[in-house]
């Protein structure tokens, strides 16, 4: 409420570029398909259509997180794959986010 909603997006974008060069994205084609898949359902029911949704998987099985910038960037981490397991648990971390 003290950020204006286009600042906000903006902070988050600029977050979300620092990610994506830091870390070493996913290319297990399967996983981030999931990922990407459970995410836009979420988005649907988001109701936030001036969100530009991005979903990304970084490939750093040691860290079971995800998170969820302002504007819709959305990063997860491969070490929480083998406790979601499957599209019903990423639904529910992602949903939290």
């Amino acid at each position: 409420m003290l950020i204006p909603a286009g600042e906000e997006a903006a902070l988050g974008e600029s977050a979300y570029k620092d990610a994506l060069s830091k870390a070493k994205i996913s290319t297990d084609a399967q996983a981030s398909a999931l990922v990407r898949r459970v995410g836009e359902r979420i988005a649907a029911a988001a109701e936030k259509p001036d969100f530009k949704w991005e979903f990304t998987l970084f490939d750093d099985p040691k860290t079971i997180n995800a998170w969820c910038l302002p504007g819709g960037k959305v990063g997860v981490f491969s070490g929480i794959l083998p406790v979601t397991r499957d599209e019903n648990g990423m639904a529910g971390v992602l949903s939290h986010e």
